[in-house]
């Protein structure tokens, strides 16, 4: 697996014009480490699975956000959850 490195991602984007930049969020479930790119946030667990990487290169956040369920949360995923 290819670990993001979230500072030249924001880097990368903001150089590109977009409002980016590196976040991490407090909440009920702990910290969650992330990309927070105009309205959106893309958890670091999130920008890091494998059916992502592709759509990662091509910078394509909207091909990103579309793959996740109706119950999509920041928290992680349990372990074993698909």
């Amino acid at each position: 697996m290819i670990q993001v490195d979230l500072v030249s991602l924001v880097e990368t984007l903001r150089i590109r014009g977009c409002e980016a930049c590196h976040e991490i969020l407090a909440g009920p479930h702990g910290y969650q480490e992330g990309l927070d790119l105009d309205e959106d946030f893309f958890p670091l667990w999130e920008l890091n699975l494998p059916e992502n990487q592709e759509a990662l290169e091509r910078l394509d956040f909207e091909a990103i956000k579309a793959r996740r369920g109706p119950s999509w949360s920041v928290k992680p995923p349990a372990l074993g959850a698909s």
